[in-house]
């Protein structure tokens, strides 16, 4: 995708992108308050598994990605989304580069913070 593309918006209905909003906050904050309680002892691969059975986390994600993908497709065509998608990486390819990027951020920040040795 060139620069002139990657700026061309993307429209969805704002009911969709609010349950979209709605069921990323409910995993992210979840998943970070279970992280939480992993760090403190209090939690374990059973607790996540139990999250992601109980709240059918799969197939509510796969409900937001349908709702963005068919977005995009409207802009840029179902070949390229396919393309796009096919080349996304998943577990248990290797860990992308911006997922490295990322951690190096956070560790910056999390060593700049008040408190942290």
């Amino acid at each position: 995708m060139n620069a002139e593309e990657a700026d061309r918006p993307v429209s969805i209905p704002l009911d969709a992108a609010i349950r979209t909003a709605r069921l990323l906050e409910s995993i992210v904050i979840s998943l970070d308050r279970i992280g939480s309680q992993a760090a403190d002892g209090e939690a374990d691969a059973d607790t996540l598994d139990q999250f992601v059975t109980e709240w059918l986390v799969g197939p509510r994600l796969s409900r937001a990605r349908s709702v963005l993908w068919g977005a995009i497709t409207e802009v840029i065509g179902e070949e390229r989304t396919e393309a796009i998608a096919a080349s996304t990486p998943c577990f248990p390819d290797p860990v992308p580069e911006e997922v490295h990027t990322l951690r190096e951020e956070l560790e910056t920040w999390n060593a700049t913070q008040p408190g942290d040795a």
